[in-house]
């Protein structure tokens, strides 16, 4: 006989509940990763709009660059930040995308070949 129908299936374990913490946490992050990504986003729309963009530096005094003074690294910092912008939003979206999956998708069963 065929395998399958004289197989006893063995009996599995629950399936695992995600806690609380977890599920807050990811939502957090999610967050986190949106709100950073719309900030610089608006940051990006601002120095066009006012046509002066402020770099963000991790130590000393932010740089500000003009459209009139200097129009290259004005262009270069406004690209920059919002290609930024939209990669951090793209990746809390694809964050809240991925926390959110339970479980794989079912198996469809295949029809037997008819003779």
């Amino acid at each position: 006989m065929n395998q399958k129908r004289t197989r006893v299936p063995l009996p599995h374990p629950p399936q695992h509940q995600e806690s609380l913490a977890s599920r807050g946490l990811a939502i957090m992050i999610c967050l986190f990763l949106i709100g950073t990504g719309a900030l610089l986003g608006y940051s990006a729309i601002d120095g066009v709009i006012h046509e002066t963009i402020s770099t963000a530096t991790r130590g000393g005094p932010a740089k500000v660059y003009s459209l009139a003074g200097q129009p290259g690294a004005y262009w270069f910092h406004v690209v920059l930040q919002g290609l930024f912008g939209v990669l951090l939003l793209a990746a809390g979206l694809a964050w809240h995308r991925l926390t959110r999956i339970d479980k794989p998708a079912a198996r469809t069963k295949r029809k037997s070949p008819s003779r």
